[in-house]
């Protein structure tokens, strides 16, 4: 049987860079099914979970490769068919939506192709993805 999935707010026990000792920690992030951050419940220090002491085989995980991480989506496809002219002068006042051209001052015309948040967006410029703030007041 397989042990259940790690979940916030759970205990766990996890390698105290603080302490410096293996104790039960509550976890603060689960991020694809792995207990990415913890704090400790005897310090209250916050800190990446080490499953494992340090000098234990196994303790250190592979990094991720760069070629793995997603690319960002191509810049001339996402504006095919649109009309720059119809582009929104960026301010961080404005509201933006997904699809909505901006013309920005130094990054130039772009596309919003992601709300990540209530006051952040994501951009998809000529070169790259940038993350923006909107709806300030």
């Amino acid at each position: 049987m397989a042990a259940p999935a790690p979940t916030v707010g759970k205990d766990i026990d996890s390698w105290c860079t603080k302490c410096k000792l293996m104790l039960a920690h509550t976890v603060e992030a689960v991020v694809g099914g792995r207990v990415t951050r913890v704090h400790c419940n005897t310090c209250g220090g916050q800190h990446a979970h080490r499953a494992k002491p340090p000098g234990v085989p196994g303790a250190t995980r592979p990094r991720a490769r760069r070629d793995a991480e997603p690319k960002p989506p191509n810049y001339a496809n996402l504006l095919k068919g649109r009309d720059p002219s119809k582009a929104r002068t960026y301010a961080t006042t404005d509201r933006f939506a997904v699809g909505d051209l901006v013309k920005h001052a130094t990054f130039g015309l772009g596309l919003v192709t992601l709300l990540k948040d209530v006051n952040k967006i994501e951009v998809v410029f000529e070169d790259g993805p940038k993350v923006l703030l909107h709806r300030r007041a």
